[in-house]
């Protein structure tokens, strides 16, 4: 493939990087039957003791079903907002155990959102519960598929997205923009500007080099990632013709128009001479950033980047998480990198970008320095290019970047769950195992080392909560198996700036081994949550504390994770508290 017909690969897809990549609905999977709750004591914090005996006094009133169902998996569909819905309901003693959702097609952000619904179903026992607001047709669809398990009625209503049209868009969103005068020449740097998408306020960053638009990415929107996907198509058309009078794309018109309107907000601020209103400056932060004219001289950067042209990617830890980055190369050169992942936080993201623009400027990334108040996330971004441009450096060298997963320990997994014998476990720990190994085997299609490991935890925690009908595993074990929910407190240490809150988790218990840490909650401020999910998942390079515990059955000798230490420490405190609480006693202290 030449270099000519590459670039016409490039230019549709190189825009749409700028979009969160992941389309595909977050699908929840079975957790399984979890055994009866237990409450860990926690002595530290006896208010929180009492209000959390309360909370499960009212939450074991208002769990009685009356579902009239043999226990088992059941299954139903719905209808959201994309298509359908389908879940799996497992009922125990005429209760709702647990909803897994098994597949949707609604967007990720707002279906994620909607899942709030089955916590809902669950606390109550009822079917006659509120949406979700802002994700009304997916938690419709959840709420829709649930009744269609329990009762077979058939959900015939249509798609939110046939039902919504016009009337879905946010307001002051619009259909059509009107034909401007495009400046001549503009201020080279970086510049942002907001438009109105599908779902609300659009936000773009636009690079200018040599006078002219590089590059344009979009850092915030509200709109379901299909339609942002299309709609990031005309970017391509705006950096090719140098102007913002392009046609909307068909299928994502308010979308389209929030683009170019948030693309002419930011180029307003940046126009050297026309028509363009430069009063217009609704991002204080581009002032600081206008600063790369002085070092790129006005002129357009030359590379001698010995790779082909293509677009390529690269993950690396930053500070709450990972980083991932598509760097676009052509001609020789680094013509973009586009951030497609951050979990870090924007302030210090935003200053970070810096090693981006020294990157590009520089074209390489051997002299780059991390940026001062900045330097996990500079160097996150950093090792996120070096990432990408080892994966250019296999395609030039003709070598397959396309890693395919190892599916050695799903595929011994499989083959032992299909060892195990029916008549010996409980009919619903039976048949979560089954929902879990049909799941597995259609892993073994899976591209994805990620996805591939997800089958493996799950199938692994179900084998571990099988119930023998006789109960003889009990029998001679430590710990008394079950489910148990503790509550410990998470204090910051001398080097943390956060104020202490109560961090909540359930741990399950399983022939004296940890099988299972879910529900992990802070009640402190929402900045916690993302080092709570770092502390439990991990990133990239590093284990998170669940896994390592999962994988020993133990919380002894694990290793807290770096940049989430209380965090994890909070974790690893609560399994201590439910295994001393789990301890079963000898018969003397039965006695």
């Amino acid at each position: 493939m030449d270099i000519k017909e590459t670039g016409k690969k490039l230019k549709p897809f190189a825009p749409v990087l700028s979009v969160a990549l992941v389309t595909a609905c977050v699908a929840g999977s079975l957790s399984g039957y979890e055994a009866p709750v237990y409450a860990a004591t926690q002595e530290e914090t006896p208010v929180k003791k009492e209000e959390t005996k309360e909370k499960k006094e009212e939450k074991k009133t208002a769990a009685k079903g009356t579902f009239d169902l043999e226990d088992g998996v059941y299954k139903g569909t719905g209808t959201g907002y994309a298509g359908d819905i389908t879940v799996s309901v497992l009922i125990k003693d005429k209760q709702i155990v647990s909803i897994d959702i098994l597949s949707c097609s609604d967007d990720a952000a707002f279906f994620t959102r909607a899942k709030a619904v089955i916590d809902k179903i669950i606390e109550g026992q009822t079917l006659d519960v509120d949406t979700v607001s802002g994700a009304t047709f997916s938690s419709r669809g959840i709420i829709s598929a649930v009744k269609n398990a329990l009762t077979g009625e058939k959900d015939t209503s249509k798609t939110g997205q046939a039902q919504s049209g016009q009337t879905g868009a946010a307001a002051g969103s619009s259909t059509s923009v009107a034909q401007v005068e495009d400046a001549a020449a503009y201020k080279d740097g970086t510049y942002y500007g907001s438009g109105t998408g599908f779902g609300g306020p659009l936000k773009v960053m636009v690079e200018i080099s040599g006078g002219k638009i590089a590059s344009i990415q979009i850092v915030e929107n509200s709109d379901g990632s299909d339609y942002i996907s299309k709609a990031a198509s005309l970017i391509d058309s705006i950096i090719t013709t140098q102007s913002t009078n392009v046609d909307t794309v068909s299928g994502a018109t308010y979308s389209s128009v929030g683009i170019i309107q948030a693309v002419r907000d930011a180029l307003s601020q940046a126009a050297v001479n026309g028509t363009s209103d430069t009063s217009q400056n609704n991002n204080n932060n581009s002032n600081s950033n206008n600063n790369s004219s002085s070092d790129d001289n006005n002129s357009t950067v030359t590379g001698t980047v010995p790779y082909k042209e293509g677009i390529y990617y690269g993950t690396a830890e930053g500070y709450s998480g990972d980083v991932s980055v598509a760097v676009v190369i052509q001609e020789k050169t680094i013509k973009a990198i586009l951030i497609t992942e951050s979990s870090d936080d924007e302030a210090f993201f935003n200053r970070a970008m810096d090693v981006v623009k020294k990157v590009i400027r520089t074209q390489k990334t051997d002299d780059v320095d991390t940026v001062s108040g900045a330097t996990y996330s500079s160097k996150g971004l950093l090792n996120a290019i070096k990432n990408a441009l080892k994966q250019a450096e296999k395609v030039t060298n003709g070598e397959s970047i396309d890693e395919k997963p190892d599916l050695t320990d799903l595929k011994e997994l499989i083959e032992r769950a299909e060892k195990l014998e029916e008549d010996k476990y409980t009919e619903t720990s039976w048949a979560v195992l089954q929902t879990r190994l049909a799941d597995a085997k259609d892993a073994l299609e899976e591209t994805k080392q990620t996805a591939v490991d997800k089958a493996v935890e799950k199938l692994k925690k179900a084998i571990a909560q099988l119930e023998s009908k006789d109960g003889k595993n009990e029998e001679n074990t430590k710990y008394v198996s079950g489910t148990y929910e503790v509550t410990v407190p998470c204090e910051p240490d001398e080097d943390e700036d956060f104020e202490g809150y109560n961090l909540t988790m359930s741990v399950t218990i399983r022939g004296d081994k940890i099988v299972a840490i879910t529900d992990i909650t802070g009640d402190g401020a929402s900045d916690n949550d993302r080092y709570i999910l770092k502390a439990a998942n991990g990133t990239s390079s590093i284990k998170g504390v669940v896994s390592q515990i999962i994988e020993k059955g133990m919380s002894e000798d694990i290793d807290t994770v770096s940049h989430a230490t209380c965090s994890s420490n909070a974790i690893l405190e609560g399994c201590k508290k439910v295994l001393e609480a789990a301890e079963r006693p000898t018969d003397t202290e039965a006695e």
